[in-house]
Formats: C-alpha cells, sequence, structure tokens
C-alpha cells in the first residue's frame, strides 16, 4: 500500500512540475510576443509623435488630449472625461486595421471630414457623445486598413490641425477625493485604472466581435468604458460608453434611466463589424458608490466580463 502511495506522490509531483514548466514558457511565450510587438509598433509612435499602450493581445491604443477645455453643468471635464482623441490599431494580416474617434466643435465636423476623405480614411459616424457641452463636441469615428505608419501621419496631420498644432499643457494626475477605488471596484466587478484624472473602466464583451474577416481585439472599440471623475466628498461625475448586442439595448436604456441616468446618445460607430454593435452614452453626477451600482446593475444586462458584486 505505502508502495502505491509513493508512486502516485511521485506522479503528483512530475504533474505540477509539469504545470510549472507549462506556465512558466506560457509566461515567456506572453513577455516575448509583448516585446515583439512593442517593437512593431514602434514606427507608428514616432509616425503619431505619441507614446501608444500596448495591450496583451498586441493591439495598441493611443490617447491624445484635446487642449480644447471643456465643460459639462459647470465641471471641467477631465482629459479623460470624453476630452481626448482615441485611436486603436491592430495587425491584421501583413497590414493593419485601425478605428479612431476625433472630438471636434461643430465648426470643424465638415473640415476634418474633408481632411478624412481626402485621406483615404472612411468616416463611419459623426454623432455627440453628450448633451450640454460648452462648447458642443461632435465626435467623428473613423477606420482604416493599410499599412500603419502611413495611417498614424494621416492621423497625425489631422489631430495636429484640430489641436491647432500644440499638444496638452500636461497630464492630469488623479486625485480620489473621498472615492474608495478598491469599493469601486468590488461593485463594478472588475479593476479599474487612474489614468488622466479619473478612475477608469474598460471592459471586454465576452463574445467575440469580427470586422472583415478579423476578430477585433478588445481595445479596437468594441470594450465598455465607465470613467468616475472625482467631484469631492466622494462625489464623481461618471461617463459611460456601454457597447451593445441588439437584443441588450433596451434592457441597458431602461435600467440607466429608471435609476436617473441621463442617456444621452445612442448610436453605431463602425459599419461593417458582426454581430452589429450599438453604443449608449449616459452622464450623472453623485454619490461614487451609487453611481458604481447603477452601473453595475445596467452592465449585468449585458454579456460583459465581470465578476462578483460587493456585498
Amino acid at each position: 500500500m505505502s508502495g502505491k502511495f509513493i508512486k502516485f506522490g511521485n506522479i503528483l509531483v512530475i504533474l505540477l512540475l509539469l504545470v510549472t514548466i507549462v506556465g512558466i514558457v506560457s509566461a515567456k511565450n506572453t513577455d516575448s510576443e509583448n516585446a515583439n510587438a512593442s517593437e512593431y509598433w514602434k514606427p507608428v509612435e514616432k509616425a503619431m509623435g505619441e507614446k501608444g499602450e500596448v495591450s496583451p493581445d498586441g493591439a495598441i491604443k493611443f490617447t491624445i488630449p484635446m487642449t480644447l477645455n471643456v465643460t459639462l453643468d459647470g465641471i471641467k471635464l477631465n482629459q479623460a472625461s470624453e476630452r481626448s482623441h482615441d485611436f486603436d490599431f491592430m495587425r491584421a494580416g501583413d497590414k493593419a486595421m485601425m478605428v479612431g474617434e476625433i472630438g471636434v466643435t461643430e465648426e470643424e465636423v465638415n473640415n476634418v471630414s474633408i481632411m478624412i476623405l481626402h485621406s483615404g480614411l472612411q468616416a463611419t459616424a459623426i454623432h455627440n457623445h453628450l448633451l450640454r457641452t460648452s462648447p458642443h463636441i461632435m465626435w467623428i469615428h473613423i477606420y482604416g486598413y493599410g499599412d500603419p505608419v502611413d495611417m498614424a501621419k494621416k492621423i497625425c496631420n489631422i489631430t495636429d490641425y484640430v489641436n491647432g498644432g500644440s499638444s496638452a499643457s500636461e497630464s492630469e494626475t488623479f486625485q480620489s477625493k473621498g472615492i474608495n477605488t478598491t469599493e469601486l471596484d468590488l461593485i463594478i466587478g472588475y479593476k479599474g485604472s487612474a489614468e488622466e484624472g479619473d478612475y477608469n473602466y474598460d471592459i471586454p464583451r465576452v463574445d467575440k466581435v469580427q470586422m472583415n474577416g478579423y476578430t477585433l481585439s478588445p481595445v479596437m472599440d468594441v470594450s465598455t468604458m465607465i470613467s468616475f471623475q472625482p467631484l469631492g466628498n466622494g462625489k464623481a461625475a461618471v461617463i459611460g460608453e456601454f457597447v451593445l448586442k441588439e437584443n441588450e439595448v433596451e434592457p441597458v436604456v431602461r435600467t440607466l434611466t429608471a435609476n436617473g441616468m441621463e442617456v444621452t446618445a445612442l448610436h453605431s460607430h463602425m459599419i461593417t463589424e458582426q454581430p452589429r454593435l450599438f453604443y449608449v452614452h449616459c452622464w450623472a453626477t453623485g454619490d461614487a458608490t451609487k453611481l458604481a451600482g447603477i452601473m453595475r446593475e445596467a452592465l449585468n444586462e449585458t454579456n460583459s466580463k465581470i465578476g462578483s458584486e460587493s456585498s
């Protein structure tokens, strides 16, 4: 009997060693892939004149703050609160795919649209995200497929025009002002991050979204985004952008409005994605914890990667 136990113990040890080795190899492969991705995107970063954020799957995100000051209901919005142009790239065969959004004033919509079309990029949507912003900001969503450096140069020309050839003076530092971010993470069921003055969530969908024959990285505008801008005494301005399939739109809108959240826009961002996606934008101010509870209730109506809720 003891011999059988020893034999079983030896097998168990071997299995544990194999699992450990596989884990180490997998981690090394991931590190190697990330290093290769970072190297691949360096010329694109140079063309953009900006440092991008490379995701674990090798896609890259560029966030370019607006130089324009924007207020909403007397609140000056942080750079992460709808005051940045965003551009996301992923490798697609021997080329790259890009989706992005450019924030412009009403007076700039026509000129920027013409610049986009003349550059060979596609304008896939033009709309507002929020209401009552001063100045009123519109968003032009764009798509491109081809050489990533060439696309980056074209994007840089457009954002230079919109930003007046300058960049934001400095990045904004997150100050909690009484907001318990650990509690927010527990309620939302996802780990957030502090950036550009806000506490933000980028929550991927569970299902896969495809476009033009490629499965999109979650970075490619297919993750729900929620930002908390601290206002003091535990209060926040919350901005939500829910990425939804057709059957999720009505339940999410109903949940948000029933809880006093202002739904400010409902529209598409892209044209050829499958399944078709719809984007619901919302805005509210108040106790950050209560607002997080409302956002979680709405997330429960979606097929999103969220964990357990706080008790």
